[in-house]
């Protein structure tokens, strides 16, 4: 009986902590995506425009971009900027992009909310990840 009672009460906690961990991984995600979504108005939107699809031959999509697979390039490419021409989806642009010049917790969020929006599959980012890619 000692088992039975003891296993039981092992799967309810286990229950209750997973229950809780969701919420807070979602908060965070949508506080990250808020944060991103402001500063993507302010630093990106002329550029790749309200709805991510860029301009055609000259400005790369962010709307369902394969280029955003690689996370460490999206990362780098926020941070630094970027000189040299890149394929996105099939297609070579050679625009360049300046870098954002803003901390790492904010390229988080703006990488946040563009990886998670427009068709994109994407996750949370942190300014741990971001502090991990050097130039």
């Amino acid at each position: 009986m000692f088992r039975k009672t003891t296993l039981i009460t092992g799967v309810l906690l286990v229950g209750v902590a997973t229950t809780a961990w969701v919420p807070l991984q979602d908060k965070k995600l949508a506080e990250a995506k808020a944060r991103g979504k402001q500063l993507y108005e302010e630093l990106c939107q002329h550029c790749h425009l309200a709805d991510g699809k860029g301009m055609p031959g000259a400005i790369p999509p962010l709307a369902k971009s394969d280029y955003l697979k690689n996370l460490t390039k999206t990362i780098h490419a926020v941070k630094f900027g970027l000189s040299e021409p890149t394929k996105v989806n099939g297609v070579e642009y050679s625009t360049p992009m300046p870098a954002a010049n803003i901390s790492d917790e904010e390229v988080a969020d703006v990488v946040t909310f563009v990886l998670t929006s427009w068709g994109n599959k994407g996750k949370l980012v942190t300014a741990a990840d971001v502090a991990k890619v050097k130039q």
